[in-house]
C-alpha cells in the first residue's frame, strides 16, 4: 500500500530550484563554461539541461492532465515556443534525446553544445522552474486529497506526483554535480562542512 509525502513537495522543488539559481548566480559567464581537463560537460551544460527537463516536464504533464493547461497558458515548452535551438545555434542535426533535453549525447557531442551566456541561460531556467512550479502549485490546490472519486484520475494524478519526485530527485543529482564543478573551479562548492 502507497502513503502519500508528509512533505511539502512544492516548497521542497522550490528550496532545490532556489540553490540551483543561487549558484548559478554566484558564478561568472566563464566559470558557467569551464570543464575540468578530460571533462565534457560543464556547470552551464548542468543548467541548460535542468531548464529543458523542466519544461519538457511540464508541457508532458499538461499533455495526461489537459484541464490544468488552460489555467497555465501556453502549454508547449518554452524551447519550441521561443525556439531557442535555432536562435542558440544548436547543430538541428543533433539528437537530443526523448526529452530534447541532452539525455544519452555522447561526450563530443555534449562537449560540442553551444550552451549560451549566464543571462539567457539562467533566463531560460527561471521560466522553465517558474512553469512547472506554478503547476505543481495548482496540481495541490486543485487536487490535495490522494482519494478521488473518479479511480482514473487518481491514479493519472498519482503517477504525475511521482513524476515531480523523479525530476526532483533528478535535480538534486545535477544539483551535486554543479557543486562538485563549482568546489573544483573555485574550491568551494555550495554545501558547507
Amino acid at each position: 500500500m502507497t502513503h502519500p509525502a508528509l512533505y511539502d513537495v512544492l516548497y521542497i522543488y522550490q528550496d532545490t530550484h532556489r540553490i540551483v539559481l543561487d549558484l548559478a548566480e554566484s558564478l561568472t559567464d566563464e566559470q558557467l563554461h569551464w570543464k575540468p581537463a578530460g571533462y565534457s560537460l560543464s556547470i552551464g551544460f548542468h543548467l541548460w539541461h535542468l531548464a529543458r527537463e523542466s519544461d519538457f516536464l511540464k508541457a508532458r504533464l499538461i499533455e495526461v492532465l489537459p484541464q490544468l493547461g488552460a489555467e497555465l497558458g501556453d502549454e508547449r515548452e518554452i524551447w519550441a515556443r521561443e525556439d531557442l535551438a535555432r536562435k542558440w545555434n544548436f547543430p538541428a542535426e543533433l539528437n537530443l534525446g526523448q526529452t530534447g533535453a541532452g539525455t544519452g549525447l555522447s561526450n563530443p557531442e555534449a562537449r560540442s553544445l553551444p550552451i549560451p551566456g549566464k543571462d539567457d541561460l539562467l533566463d531560460y531556467l527561471r521560466r522553465s522552474y517558474e512553469a512547472v512550479e506554478k503547476f505543481v502549485e495548482l496540481l495541490d490546490a486543485r487536487h490535495p486529497g490522494v482519494r478521488l472519486d473518479d479511480a482514473q484520475l487518481e491514479q493519472k494524478i498519482q503517477n504525475i506526483r511521482l513524476n515531480i519526485l523523479v525530476f526532483l530527485v533528478h535535480d538534486g543529482r545535477h544539483l551535486g554535480m554543479m557543486e562538485c564543478l563549482k568546489g573544483l573551479l573555485t574550491g568551494r562548492g555550495t554545501a558547507t562542512a
